[in-house]
């Protein structure tokens, strides 16, 4: 069992992906805090996220050291095109640059740690506070997918609510646990927190309930739980000032 603090882990995480070819969506997808920070479950996204993450640091030494431990803009920061070995080595492209700058490999080392714990706090100081709503699509047996949308307080253009959203499709064709489970990735304070499972089938459900605990294995055990009405084969729940260390779920028994 990981008892690593999250913030701990997204760091860990961060420093690891410097190593061999650096930063890739591939090395990416195996970095499940880094990629919660991110807010997304599709690594090629979340390397564009990560990649504009530092994009909006402040252009200095320590970043630039960074993004050469990344793999990242090479050819500038060398100022020739790399060799094999650096592009596929974190202690090759160290060498390399140390001879451009004629400084230490070990002050390259630590301008990248400093950077990296730079990017941690940029990637954790996301706080939302608006109202959150997460919704499973089911048919018969299976979740075919389900949606997580933001919508900020008051954040309106043209009289239109403004909102993100991301979308987690279901790649399995076999059937899935009849339950909707959510619990924060991040640093999140939303107002409300709506949960919902839309049945696009009959027969639905013979009951269903809203429940919630402070352990993922209490859970299933239902202690605080809430029946919940279908509504034209709708089943939705909302809990005001959800609190982050709470887990949030939504099951269904046919």
């Amino acid at each position: 069992m990981d008892t690593t603090a999250p913030e701990d882990s997204v760091l860990t995480q961060l420093r690891k992906l410097r190593e061999g070819v650096g930063l890739t969506p591939a090395r990416l997808e195996q970095t499940g805090s880094v990629m919660s920070a991110l807010g997304t479950s599709d690594p090629q996204e979340g390397y564009e996220r990560l990649c504009d993450a530092l994009g909006k640091l402040d252009d200095s030494e320590r970043l630039r050291a960074l993004r050469l431990d990344y793999g990242l803009d090479l050819a500038a920061l060398l100022g020739r095109e790399p060799v094999s070995r650096e592009r596929e080595w974190l202690g090759e492209r160290r060498s390399g640059y140390a001879v451009v700058l004629k400084r230490d490999v070990k002050t390259l080392s630590r301008w990248s740690d400093k950077a990296v714990a730079e990017l941690q706090a940029a990637l954790l100081n996301d706080t939302f506070t608006g109202d959150l709503y997460v919704v499973a699509n089911v048919r018969g047996d299976r979740i075919l997918g389900t949606s997580l949308i933001q919508q900020p307080l008051e954040a309106t253009k043209d009289g239109i609510t403004e909102r993100s959203s991301m979308e987690i499709k279901n790649s399995s064709t076999e059937p899935s646990m009849p339950c909707l489970i959510y619990a924060f990735p991040r640093d999140w304070e939303p107002a409300t927190l709506t949960l919902a499972v839309a049945f696009h089938a009959e027969p639905y459900p013979t009951y269903v309930w809203g429940t919630y605990s402070d352990n993922i294995l209490k859970l299933p055990h239902g202690a605080q739980r809430y029946p919940i009405v279908l509504s034209n084969g709708v089943a939705n729940c909302t809990f005001k000032k959800p609190r982050r260390e709470l887990i949030y779920g939504v099951w269904w028994i046919y």
